[in-house]
């Protein structure tokens, strides 16, 4: 379960989650991308061009390997994220 990820640390990475997805929509927009080549990009399921339905997905994708690379890609807020 959790490819050996310590409780602790998915507890931990739970809750930065939940700082970034609590920011100021201006703060998160900063991030947002419909280009799915982008490494490092927020998105949503909900076509906000076509659609007037609020029930949708936020997600934020991040590449994770190898760090170096793509950890100054990240978001900065909040603080913590990094």
């Amino acid at each position: 379960m959790n490819h050996g990820v310590g409780v602790e640390a998915v507890r931990e990475m739970t809750e930065v989650a939940h700082g970034f997805f609590k920011l100021p929509v201006e703060e998160k927009l900063k991030l947002y991308s419909e280009d799915p080549s982008k490494t490092t990009r927020l998105s949503t399921s909900f076509n906000v061009k076509k659609e007037t339905v609020h029930n949708w997905r936020d997600y934020l994708r991040l590449h994770c390997y190898p760090l170096d690379k793509y950890v100054p890609e990240w978001p900065s807020s909040p603080p913590s994220f990094k």
